[in-house]
């Protein structure tokens, strides 16, 4: 049975989960936290990298490679496209999601979830910072790309689903939603993937998790 190490509350780690779990492949998750790294998990992720994954004798890190590694041992149903022109497009919304939306949709998420974990205070600056700036300019990428209440290829979830959606929960979980007067699509887009078995069983779960 593989297993996941990381915390499901990461984007990252969400990605994973839910591609498995779309997939109806059963799994384990070890909590791995960053900056505490259990002894011996370099001998899983060479470099630290939340998440991994183990199955068998083998060990992968990085949310795409796994996925990537997910998709071809377990193929069905399949989170890919179907067309070779749609598979490129998915893997670089996939990126735009893991690099740009979620540096700014983690802002709200890391200051008013982690960093009171931490024991720190909630920089407000730092989330009105990133939603004059960095959050606009992400979403208006997402609103130009997304055609609202539906799939991004063919009719069904899809790896770029899975990593477009990932960030946004962490936004919600940050007390963030996206304005639908300003990005109708996106919102709509989102409240679309949210409302997908996978997801809410997954949201329900992380709910459980904080207590709520």
């Amino acid at each position: 049975m593989p297993k996941v190490y990381g915390v499901m509350l990461s984007p990252y780690v969400r990605k994973v989960m839910l591609a498995l779990e779309a997939k109806g492949v059963a799994y384990e998750n070890e909590a791995v936290f960053p900056g505490a790294l259990p002894e011996g998990y370099t001998d899983v992720s060479p470099l630290g990298k939340i998440p991994a994954l183990s199955d068998g004798d083998l060990n992968l890190s990085d949310s795409t490679v796994i996925n990537e590694y997910i998709e071809e041992r377990y193929p069905e149903p399949s989170l890919l496209p179907s067309s070779v022109e749609a598979r490129a497009k998915a893997r670089w919304l996939e990126e735009f999601a893991d690099t740009a939306l979620v540096s700014a949709l983690s802002v709200p998420f890391f200051q008013r979830v982690v960093a009171p974990m931490r024991g720190a205070e909630t920089d407000e600056a730092a989330i009105a910072s990133a939603e004059a700036e960095s959050i606009p300019a992400a979403l208006d990428y997402v609103e130009s790309v997304v055609s609202g209440a539906e799939f991004l290829f063919d009719g069904k979830l899809s790896v770029a689903d899975i990593a477009m959606i990932s960030p946004i929960i962490n936004a919600e979980i940050g007390q963030y939603t996206i304005d639908a007067s300003r990005w109708p699509k996106a919102a709509a887009y989102a409240t679309f993937i949210r409302s997908q078995e996978v997801v809410q069983k997954r949201e329900a779960e992380e709910r459980a998790m904080l207590g709520g």
